[in-house]
This record gives C-alpha cells, sequence and structure tokens, in this order.
C-alpha cells in the first residue's frame, strides 16, 4: 500500500500507553497499530472497500509438520521440538509449545537458529537457517514468524520445488 500522506494529532495518555501495549505485544510499530485500528474502524463503517492484499513477497502453504529447532548459545547447542503451521519461499512459521524452554527472540544477540523437518509425502530431512521476525506469545505456546537465510542451499531447492 502506498503512504504517500502525513497524520498528526494529539491523543491522551491512556490511549497512547494502551495503543503503546499492543503494539509491544504485536512487535509491530506505533504507526502500524494506529494505521490497523484506523483501516478496521474504515473498514466497519464502510468508507473503505475491504482488501485482502498479502503483504508477504511468497504466498504462503498451510501446512502441519512436526519439527526440530537447533539454537546455539554459549552453554552450547540446545533441542526444542515445535510444529511448522505454515510455509513460503520466504520463511516460515512456527508453533512451541509453552513448555518449551526456548530461547527464541527477535533481539539481535541471538539472531538465527537452524529448523529441521520433512515436507509432507516426503521423509528426506529439510535443513533451514531462519531469523526470527516476529515472536507472539500465547497461553499455551510460542508462535515465531521467521526468514530463511540460505536460499541456496539443496533444502532451499527440495522446498521450492515443493511450493511450487
Amino acid at each position: 500500500m502506498k503512504k504517500d500522506s502525513l497524520i498528526c494529532f494529539r491523543v491522551n495518555r491512556d490511549l497512547q500507553e494502551s495503543l503503546v501495549t499492543i503494539s509491544l505485544d504485536e512487535r509491530r510499530s506505533l504507526t502500524s497499530i494506529i494505521e490497523i485500528v484506523l483501516t478496521n474502524y474504515l473498514q466497519m463503517r464502510k468508507m473503505i472497500k475491504e482488501t485482502n492484499v498479502e503483504r508477504r513477497n511468497h504466498r504462503r502453504k498451510a501446512v502441519l509438520a512436526p519439527a526440530l529447532i537447533k539454537q546455539y548459545s554459549p552453554g552450547g547447542t540446545k533441542l526444542d521440538t515445535a510444529v511448522i503451521t505454515d510455509i513460503s519461499l520466504g520463511g516460515i512459521q512456527i508453533t512451541i509449545p509453552k513448555d518449551a524452554k526456548h530461547e527464541i527472540s527477535v533481539a539481535p544477540q541471538k539472531s538465527s537458529f537452524e529448523v529441521v523437518f520433512t515436507l509432507p509425502n516426503d521423509n528426506r530431512p529439510i535443513y533451514m537457517t531462519c531469523e526470527p521476525r516476529r515472536v507472539v506469545d500465547s497461553k499455551e505456546s510460542i508462535r515465531v514468524g521467521a526468514s530463511f537465510t540460505d536460499d541456496a542451499s539443496h533444502s532451499y531447492k527440495e522446498l521450492q520445488t515443493y511450493l511450487m
């Protein structure tokens, strides 16, 4: 979506703090949250047309595939179990059970992890290195949206074949 206009306005402190809290929870910028709220309101009032335009570069495909997450830390290598819930040529969304002692963060010092999984109807393991882009904490699990960093690997080529 092209953004070619600037809006500046004042709000009370409670509203600002609520929006900031939501932006931190959603791991989005405050501007993005305000735009979402305004867009949803205008769509509800039928002032603008609803759009379901995909903002990602690659279409996602829903899957349910078990996975292992391998993280490197100063204390050694750590493995966690997870479930891949969707995948694209750009990255994956994984769900990690809450009881796992995960250390995935969007902080730069923990910038990458490896994920190992198999594609549906295929027994060959896929090894991908990922960088977390969005981490959402819920009651039962942690959802991680991550982008792939090794698009020249043999595993990435197998993924391309599966998704095309």
